[in-house]
């Protein structure tokens, strides 16, 4: 278990408590043990601009398409044979843009995600309906040509994600494996995250007053 990823959370929610504004406490972690994962299975698609939904249509990919520099064109699902990742996969033409839409409110996803060769910034931003809820950046480091795992929790639900690559014309090809999950508490950072909540309550209370 990761033992930073609740305390790291709780420091977040304290600051958001003496925040004038609401925003959502975003923790990354790149241990799996910190969540329940659920992998999202989706059907084998030829290169298109249309949304490809999960089986089950728990969540849907967005292209993005028209989005970035080069512009994010159209993707696959599929078992994509030059990918670093095992079995099915998303993969994108153009600047890696895309939405991920699920069809229910989420604290917590995660994904499996490989990058060729060169370094690339992402920014996610989480929205609960039309609402901006908050917003993180990871970077895709060496080792390339190898799959890595990411997970994102938040105290705030959320019902899309946008991902946007920011390094533009120097983007390498980069292929991704989507979880839904919920983050796992680590009984020693309990008492952190408590705290984190009552300071949050505390503020709210006497702004209430």
């Amino acid at each position: 278990m990761n033992s930073s990823f609740l305390k790291n959370a709780a420091i977040g929610l304290v600051a958001m408590a003496a925040s004038a504004t609401a925003s959502a406490a975003i923790v990354i972690s790149t241990n799996p043990a910190d969540f329940n994962l659920t992998a999202v299975a989706f059907p084998d698609t030829a290169f298109t601009t249309a949304n490809i939904v999960s089986a089950g249509g728990s969540v849907t990919l967005d292209t993005a398409s028209g989005t970035g520099n080069p512009a994010t064109t159209n993707a696959t699902y599929t078992n994509w044979a030059a990918s670093p990742l095992a079995g099915m996969e998303y993969a994108i033409s153009g600047d890696e843009n895309f939405d991920i839409l699920f069809a229910s409110p989420q604290t917590a996803f995660a994904m499996n995600y490989a990058d060729d060769s060169a370094i690339s910034v992402f920014t996610l931003t989480f929205f609960n309906g039309a609402t901006n809820v908050g917003s993180t950046q990871f970077t895709s480091t060496a080792p390339f040509a190898q799959g890595k795992f990411i997970g994102f929790a938040s105290d705030l639900a959320f019902n899309k994600v946008t991902v946007r690559e920011e390094d533009g014309a120097t983007n390498t090809n980069e292929y991704f494996q989507f979880y839904t999950a919920t983050a796992v508490p680590e009984p020693a950072s309990l008492a952190l995250l408590g705290l984190g909540l009552a300071g949050l309550g505390m503020i709210r209370r006497r702004r209430a007053g």
